[in-house]
């Protein structure tokens, strides 16, 4: 407590302090409101005498400074921002609100022959202070709405640019609403990117820059960035730290390493790039994509080099479709074309999402007629190996593969070195080549399929290969077939080669072959109606055939078991997708008399051979569900209650003409009972 010379002061009841503390509340606000009122009085005078220094400086300036000295100064700062001479074609004029700039109106920076860069207006912004005492130093360029025509070697402005990069007390550069066109030989001009915003500061203390720019290229936003700790290093070819990346709606690649330029481009960092859809990107980029399926999801993370000899692309990790594999990839681009080699591994591949080779019509019914086109094949050279422990088809899965694709002057080999897949192992090769037939547009291709196998799934492998569901079992398949054409249909219509299947204890599906023909036996003109289903058991099953023009001469066709025997001759079409066979269908039985003794079931002895049942017939239709029909004459000539009307013709006809009139009989209203119904 504060004392005095009377001692302390008493202490006031707390209803008396309160009206005390009020009051010098309100004190010390009038005191404060004074100094408060002084000082934004003192605040605005600055303000407004700022601003009459500014309106001052409006318009005394542009009157000081010649416009003269505005021209050379605009003009060196242009052609230190850009790397090219530049021509005013406006009068310069200066205004200092809202910030001191030159306005040069139209710009033109002369180009070789043919090509030019137009700017409809540039605006240089100046330095205040150096402004005030009395020089014109331009901090950055504005370059509003520019046009780049080119035409031959549209590169040479760009590296014209370069130099300009590595200064370090260089103005800032903005572009804003620029154009890039191209202009063809006969004067017509087509928009190659359109609306570039882009902008160049100085970083590192004036040693780097950070280049940014968007543009719209084939109706999409693109954007980029590079940043570069040291232009000068770049440019003279040493490494220095660079930064890289480029996006557009869904995709995106980023480089982040060293770089230099010196007498060519390098590189030598880490590369990403990314895409919802690798198809779409290459749509958008007017590439072709192989198949319509698949190629979706995109991701690639590697170690990038590039140099003098190429691209390489090292510890790389490839994810598409849900895939992943692991390996590298080099590019060579010293050679007339480029060469593409590569390694990458991976433990399981889904190849569901890409389909399957669409060879025929949506019906199914007969081969596409599109032309092929297989041109692009020429554009590059490829060595590409894939080892995969699972590759997964639509319905089937294979192990252990090892594949590749050799791509040599426009011939593509693709071969399987080895896999195991339905049920057995496979080894195939197929070469495609553009046809050489001297014409202009698709020219077609030429195709060479050779495939060896053993110990398939013979059900599971022709139904998927070729559509037939008829033959079950375990067996191999070997062809060796080319071809070339327009079209799959031209291919199908030139095929030629060999074609072999051969099978041990299988079956065939859709007919029992012995059970027809015993009942053939005991009711020859209706027990062929009967013959629906069931399933003929074989022993050995052995077909061969010489591919010709699209038509396959079947050399041998024997199908072997413990009751039956059938053989066939005739033609496969190719290109028809069709059959037309003849055969015989043989019932082995037991000797004619003989007669089992005892629990042993043997025949007795001395008993005389049995001819076998042989029954004619014919396959015609469609190969996927052929009409199979029994010899009706043959049938006719089995019937007792038949046989005294074949007699009776035979007298009342002569023997010159028998047969004429059996034929009459036996014709298409004599057939139907014996065809057996399709698809069984």
């Amino acid at each position: 407590m504060i004392g005095s010379g009377f001692g302390p002061l008493p202490r006031l009841p707390f209803e008396a302090r309160v009206p005390l503390a009020i009051g010098d509340f309100w004190a010390e606000m009038v005191r404060l409101g004074k100094h408060a009122r002084r000082a934004g009085v003192v605040a605005l005078s600055a303000v407004g005498g700022a601003v009459v220094v500014a309106l001052v400086l409006a318009l005394a300036l542009p009157r000081l400074i010649s416009g003269d000295e505005l021209r050379r100064a605009a003009a060196q700062a242009l052609s230190g921002s850009t790397g090219q001479r530049v021509v005013i074609l406006g009068e310069p004029s200066l205004s200092v609100l809202p910030s001191p700039r030159i306005h040069l109106g139209k710009v033109s920076f002369p180009l070789p022959a043919g090509q030019s860069l137009d700017a409809e207006n540039v605006d240089a912004r100046l330095d205040l202070w150096h402004l005030l005492a009395g020089r014109v130093d331009v901090t950055d360029v504005i370059v509003v709405r520019p046009t780049l025509v080119l035409t031959g070697d549209g590169l040479r402005p760009a590296l014209a640019v370069a130099p300009a990069l590595a200064a370090q007390d260089r103005p800032e550069l903005r572009i804003v609403g620029g154009t890039i066109a191209w202009r063809t030989a006969g004067g017509l001009t087509r928009e190659l990117v359109s609306d570039i915003d882009a902008s160049l500061d100085r970083i590192m203390k004036g040693r780097g820059i950070a280049l940014s720019v968007e543009f719209d290229w084939r109706e999409e936003r693109i954007a980029s960035t590079l940043i570069l700790d040291d232009a000068t290093d770049f440019l003279a070819g040493t490494p220095t730290t660079a930064r890289f990346l480029i996006a557009r709606d869904g995709a995106k690649a980023r480089f982040t390493g060293e770089a230099s330029a010196g007498t060519a481009l390098a590189l030598d960092g880490k590369v990403t790039a990314e895409a919802d859809s690798l198809r779409d990107l290459f749509d958008w980029a007017d590439m072709s994509m192989p198949g319509r399926n698949g190629f979706g999801d995109f991701l690639l993370g590697a170690h990038l080099n590039v140099d003098d000899d190429g691209i390489s692309l090292t510890e790389a990790t490839l994810d598409l479709d849900g895939n992943r594999a692991e390996g590298g990839l080099l590019v060579k681009l010293g050679g007339a074309r480029p060469v593409v080699q590569g390694t990458f591994a991976t433990e399981r591949l889904n190849l569901a999402p890409y389909g399957t080779i669409q060879l025929t019509t949506a019906e199914g019914r007969e081969w596409d007629r599109s032309a092929i086109d297989l041109d692009f094949l020429r554009a590059f050279d490829l060595d590409l190996r894939l080892s995969a422990g699972q590759v997964r088809l639509e319905h089937s899965a294979f192990e252990t593969i090892a594949a590749s694709a050799v791509l040599n002057d426009g011939r593509l080999v693709l071969a399987l070195g080895e896999a195991r897949g339905w049920g057995g192992l496979l080894q195939a090769s197929l070469t495609l080549a553009p046809a050489n037939d001297g014409t202009t547009g698709p020219t077609g291709a030429e195709v060479r399929l050779e495939a060896e196998t053993s110990d398939l799934d013979l059900a599971r492998a022709l139904d998927e290969l070729a559509g037939v569901r008829r033959v079950e079992g375990t067996g191999a398949l070997q062809f060796d077939v080319q071809g070339r054409g327009r079209s799959v249909h031209d291919i199908a219509r030139s095929l030629s080669g060999t074609a072999s299947l051969t099978s041990a204890d299988g079956y065939l599906s859709g007919m029992d072959v012995a059970q027809m023909l015993q009942r053939i036996e005991r009711r020859p003109l209706s027990a062929v109606n009967e013959a629906r289903g069931g399933r003929t058991a074989f022993s050995n099953l052995t077909g061969r055939i010489a591919i010709a023009n699209g038509v396959g001469a079947v050399e041998e066709l024997r199908i072997e078991g413990k009751q039956m025997r059938v053989t066939a001759e005739g033609d496969v079409s190719i290109v028809g997708r069709s059959l037309d066979l003849s055969g015989h269908a043989a019932l082995l039985l037991p000797a004619r008399g003989s007669e089992t003794t005892g629990s042993t079931g043997r025949t007795a002895q001395g008993a005389a051979p049995r001819e076998p049942t042989d029954l004619p017939f014919t396959v015609r239709g469609p190969w996927d569900n052929p009409s199979i029909m029994a010899d009706p004459l043959s049938l006719i000539e089995r019937s007792g209650a038949a046989q005294s009307l074949i007699e009776a013709v035979k007298s009342r006809s002569g023997p010159a003409n028998a047969q004429p009139a059996l034929n009459t009989i036996t014709g298409p209203a004599a057939q139907s009972p014996a065809a057996v119904p399709p698809g069984n």
